[in-house]
């Protein structure tokens, strides 16, 4: 919990800082939105649709920084083979796209995870303690089943 709350805190300072406007206002519609899911996922008891709602997040989210990855990973490939020149792309831009490209990919499917790990261990107890009023199933240390001999 420790390390997530600081991958999801701290780059806001240095964004305030450095005039990093876009990546605050992703930050910001990341944060909402998962605040928003993570809220409903810790409640008890559970919303019957909140797991699909929270997988479809995550997954969306894990889609998106997927691709984001790889599409900084080929320009960055693309830029040190020489590539962006074909499209009269100066190598300094081409670089800095593809490496901060790679940096949301990474920064958001890191943090995705580390939320929907969460978020499925709270919905997990949850949806146990709601079923903890539910009789047992019989076991076979309990002399139920015998098998015919």
């Amino acid at each position: 919990m420790v390390t997530l709350f600081q991958m999801w805190v701290v780059p806001l300072y240095f964004t305030v800082k450095l005039h990093w406007w876009r990546f605050l206002v992703i930050w910001i519609f990341f944060s909402a939105v998962t605040a928003f899911v993570t809220f409903r996922a810790t409640r008890k008891p559970l919303v019957q649709t909140t797991p699909r709602l929270v997988y479809k997040w995550f997954l969306l989210i894990y889609k998106i920084s997927y691709a984001t990855g790889i599409v900084g990973y080929m320009a960055v490939m693309f830029t040190l083979f020489g590539l962006n020149l074909l499209f009269k792309i100066k190598p300094e831009d081409a670089m800095d796209f593809g490496i901060s490209l790679l940096f949301y990919g990474l920064y958001y499917g890191v943090l995705e995870r580390d939320f929907a790990e969460m978020c499925a261990d709270y919905m997990a107890s949850t949806i146990g303690d709601q079923f903890s009023d539910f009789p047992r199933l019989p076991t076979l240390s309990q002399g139920y089943y015998q098998l015919p001999i």
